[in-house]
């Protein structure tokens, strides 16, 4: 437990130093944020088409999927910051054989990679999440007390944690392919499914993102809890992160055992 502590620290400050890293260019991270921005406000006006034509979704009506919405950019924002290193794992680091001088480091070569995030414009996410987030439980008359802040957060980071384990372990396909990136962001994006309620789908893509890939404990569940639909599924948020990781680490560590060097 010590030495898992000891990891968190030191991976929280390898964010840390590429924080400040990215600040040196301000103009270029404030343009990447508006941009960002953009784009998410894009999906909106999508989603407010989409409710020109029904009244509800599922059960759901316009506001609450602008919630559900709201709670899932939170966590994408902060998965995109603290876990982007890992798309580079293939072109970056492994096929140019930079990984070799990671290996030398004293310290896991994967508090290394993704401690170097440079993901900036998922600062966008974030705080259009938020805001979007405590506006629509406003607009729902639920009351935004500071314990449902802390809540929010809570649950937001667990849900982060969950999208970087996903990635994590399918970022090992870069041992062999050496292109880490394009496998992650195939499964990454099955978190689209659940911007909306996840009923609307049949039974397999149901089982698919609860079991097999859970990102709807990623913001689904949570907004469930949220609006009182569903008040104790939430807590096991927390649990299905913790097994993940466990498989990540397990799995990443597999992987690395049968690393080659490109000998580049």
């Amino acid at each position: 437990m010590q030495k898992v502590i000891y990891n968190i620290s030191l991976y929280l400050s390898f964010l840390k130093i590429s924080l400040k890293e990215i600040l040196i260019y301000r103009i270029d991270c404030i343009v990447g944020i508006f941009s960002q921005l953009i784009v998410q406000l894009v999906s909106l006006v999508f989603m407010f088409v989409v409710f020109q034509n029904t009244e509800n979704i599922a059960g759901w009506n316009f506001q609450q999927i602008l919630l559900l919405f709201g709670i899932t950019r939170i966590s994408i924002g902060i998965s995109g910051y603290c876990f982007d290193g890992l798309y580079d794992i293939g072109p970056k680091y492994i096929k140019s054989g930079e990984f070799d001088k990671i290996l030398l480091r004293p310290v896991h070569p994967l508090i290394s990679i993704i401690g170097n995030s440079r993901e900036f414009v998922s600062i966008a996410d974030f705080i259009l999440g938020l805001v979007l987030t405590i506006v629509m439980l406003v607009q729902l008359a639920i009351p935004v007390t500071i314990l449902l802040i802390i809540k929010i957060l809570f649950f937001s980071i667990v849900g982060a944690l969950i999208i970087g384990a996903i990635n994590t372990i399918f970022s090992i396909s870069s041992f062999w392919t050496y292109r880490s990136n394009e496998v992650i962001w195939s499964f990454y994006r099955m978190y689209t499914f659940t911007e909306y309620p996840i009923t609307i789908y049949n039974k397999f893509i149901r089982i698919l993102i609860t079991i097999i890939l859970p990102f709807a404990f990623v913001a689904y569940y949570p907004t469930m809890a949220y609006l009182g639909l569903n008040t104790y599924i939430i807590y096991l948020s927390p649990v299905v992160a913790v097994v993940l990781w466990f498989v990540a680490v397990k799995l990443w560590n597999l992987a690395l055992n049968k690393y080659r060097s490109t000998g580049n």
